[in-house]
């Protein structure tokens, strides 16, 4: 006669799981099932998870009476607010006391473009003077994505060809520095507008007012 010699087991002690943070709640995936060698009430009963905010459980038998565990998605990931998730998945079969075993599931949340590019600045006022030699550093826009990979590097232009004609724009470091010759008496302002795009395609806009300082430069005229 069989007695309750031996504990639920998990083929694996660690399970690891990708899942994207744009799963929808509801969705379930498959994980490894434990095995126990004690038949009927001795053998494998049932299954828990650890408390968690985001993943229940669910035992469902197929037509072979085998059961399958999966993670039940209950709340939307999010790779910002959380990278992993650590879940301690428990098999116990029906003795008195019962046996159990466990494995941790380590949860890796994949990435995705969710995220706009954010300026520090929607408007960036300096000024500089008229004088200023070509090469010379009027301001350094900056838009944040907290996204990875290639859905976070941002990338700048400016969103028209106008300013190119007196100043140039580093796509990558986001550096305005003065290209041609300014004149305060030909025009004292000039308004410029910067777009940031992710690698994903998102985008976002800030504007810079750049106010020219006089210097005497001209002679009186009679």
């Amino acid at each position: 006669r069989d007695v309750n010699d031996n504990s639920p087991v998990f083929p694996k002690k660690d399970m690891i799981l990708k899942i994207p943070e744009t799963a929808s709640p509801g969705s379930r995936f498959p994980l490894e099932r434990a095995r126990d060698k004690d038949v009927g009430i001795y053998g494998l009963q049932n299954y828990s998870l650890s408390p968690n905010s985001h993943f229940s459980l669910a035992v469902e038998t197929g037509k072979g009476g085998v059961e399958f565990v999966k993670l039940v998605l209950e709340r939307a990931l999010d790779r910002e607010e959380q990278q992993e998730l650590h879940l301690v998945l428990t098999a116990v079969d029906g003795g008195s006391p019962p046996r159990s075993g466990t494995a941790e599931v380590r949860v890796v949340v994949l990435d995705a473009n969710d995220n706009v590019p954010v300026f520090s600045r929607e408007v960036y006022e300096v000024r500089v003077a008229e004088n200023s030699p070509p090469g010379q550093l009027v301001v350094r826009v900056s838009a944040a994505d907290p996204d990875e990979g290639s859905y976070g590097k941002v990338e700048y232009e400016f969103t028209s060809d106008e300013p190119g004609n007196i100043f140039d724009l580093n796509s990558a470091t986001g550096e305005i520095r003065v290209s041609g010759n300014l004149d305060f008496e030909e025009t004292e302002y000039h308004d410029i507008e910067v777009k940031a795009t992710d690698g994903g395609g998102l985008s976002a806009h800030c504007k810079v007012h750049v106010e020219l300082l006089d210097v005497n430069d001209n002679a009186p005229e009679i």
